[in-house]
């Protein structure tokens, strides 16, 4: 893959400047975001590194429309991640290359269609209504719900069997923040509300089909979003971060911001119910609070979540994480960030992490 990113991306540069050039259709963008510091999860070994993506994850994409009249316009979306502490593609080792978005669709005054790769309502809700938004790192409900068991460490896997990998923390990690094989459809703007459905069918694969329905209100200081997400049969394969083969998954979220004058407060809940093949069932709650208040030329960060993970039958585990930073901007698009995160799970010992970092969007 590394062979073969290089003469990649720059053919795509080079054809995004001409073409953006002659007709002003196709841009390029992305975020390039690398921090410093020691990493310690609850449990965890402390580990002192550099690593990409403290605030978001590091990423490229490709963006072009084309008006083709009457108020109709075709467009297309390529995004991959990118590793900046090591010039690696993807998110981690076997990352899909367009990880992030790789879909052609139409719009138009009823709303658009899109066929590909795409990320989901639930996610996109999620990013809008938390205080470090798209953070991996730092961010304690995207900790929470995004990054699978697996990569955070093997205290948040259950014992036993079968199979001895069911996952407690990141319940939403396997399924991932945007769907392959997927219809989508958002609506146009509806007094504030926009609309979200998508649908993803289970092809030959063995994995089953997804269906999601998402709802985000924006007016003024005001954001409210609702969400709700189907896995069918298998949607998560024994060989993903869950192991444990899921027969269904259901996933509710709510959450909300608002600006107020001294800064902007958040919270949301997140409730996912997990029916097994094998294995006892399950469900995860989530909740999230925090906040953003501007302080000289940056913002100070807070969010504390809880997640509890209730088997059908047995002990409960929960886990608790906040973090607190502050976010200093350059420009609008450069800023240079300082986050302190304190992280603990059932039965281990506390863990604490640090990083300061830098990222800058173009």
């Amino acid at each position: 893959m590394k062979n073969t990113f290089i003469p990649v991306a720059a053919a795509a540069l080079l054809f995004s400047a001409q073409a953006a050039q002659a007709q002003d259709s196709v841009t390029l963008s992305g975020v390039v975001d690398a921090y410093a510091g020691s990493r310690q999860l609850s449990g965890g070994l402390r580990l002192s590194w550099v690593d990409s993506g403290g605030m978001t994850t590091s990423q490229l994409n490709f963006n072009g429309s084309e008006d083709l009249g009457g108020g109709l316009k075709a467009e297309f979306a390529l995004g991959l991640f990118l590793r900046a502490d090591t010039g690696e593609v993807g998110r981690f080792t076997g990352d899909t290359f367009f990880g992030r978005s790789s879909y052609v669709g139409l719009s138009g005054s009823l709303g658009t269609v899109r066929l590909g790769r795409q990320s989901t309502g639930n996610f996109l809700n999620f990013l809008r209504t938390n205080s470090f938004g798209d953070s991996p790192t730092f961010g304690p409900a995207f900790l929470h719900t995004w990054i699978s068991a697996v990569g955070q460490g093997t205290q948040f896997l259950s014992p036993g069997a079968p199979p001895a990998r069911r996952a407690l923390t990141g319940a939403l990690a396997p399924t991932d923040s945007a769907w392959n094989n997927a219809v989508g459809y958002i609506s146009p703007n509806l007094g504030g509300v926009k609309v979200t459905a998508q649908w993803a069918p289970s092809e030959a694969t063995g994995v089953g089909s997804r269906t999601g329905l998402s709802a985000f209100y924006a007016n003024g200081p005001l954001n409210l979003a609702l969400a709700t997400e189907q896995m069918g049969n298998a949607a998560v394969p024994a060989t993903g971060p869950a192991a444990a083969v899921l027969a269904k998954q259901r996933t509710w979220h709510a959450s909300g911001a608002y600006a107020f004058g001294f800064g902007r407060l958040s919270a949301g809940y997140i409730e996912t119910q997990r029916d097994y093949a094998a294995i006892m069932d399950d469900k995860i709650r989530t909740w999230h609070l925090g906040a953003s208040i501007p302080v000289g030329a940056g913002a100070v960060l807070f969010q504390t979540a809880n997640s509890k993970q209730t088997p059908d039958s047995g002990a409960a585990t929960t886990r608790t994480t906040t973090s607190v930073g502050y976010d200093y901007s350059f420009s609008r698009r450069s800023d240079l960030y300082a986050v302190f995160m304190k992280d603990k799970f059932t039965d281990n010992a506390s863990g604490n992490s640090f990083g300061i970092g830098l990222r800058h969007r173009f």
